[in-house]
């Protein structure tokens, strides 16, 4: 019964912090999507470097597959790349993700001044 309690507060507080996540997206989406982006061409990085081209070709069938797969990945990090630059000057990003998500308003990121 106390490890039931224990984990319904551990559940509690796990809510409470996805909540704050899911409030700071929607408030400042669009660094959320820079952060995010930048996250998927970390994960591409790390799969990459625990691959080898050997055997992506050695598997037959399977390893042709998986082969497509790493290339679409590397081809869509490379892309992600290029949007992460101009997102983080567009932006103003400083890199630091937390400081990010508090200190920018989300509709000056978007308003443009007319000319």
């Amino acid at each position: 019964m106390f490890q039931m309690e224990n984990e319904i507060e551990k559940l509690k507080i796990q809510n409470e912090e996805l909540k704050s996540q899911l409030v700071s997206l929607r408030a400042n989406g669009a660094v959320g999507l820079y952060y995010e982006l930048n996250r998927l061409v970390n994960e591409t990085i790390n799969y990459t470097r625990n691959t080898t081209i050997q055997s992506l070709l050695s598997d037959g069938e399977k390893g042709d597959k998986r082969f497509e797969r790493t290339m679409a990945l590397i081809k869509n990090a490379k892309e992600h790349v290029v949007d992460l630059e101009d997102l983080k000057i567009k932006l103003k990003l400083t890199g630091d993700e937390e400081k990010d998500k508090i200190t920018i308003p989300f509709i000056e990121t978007v308003a443009e001044t007319r000319k």
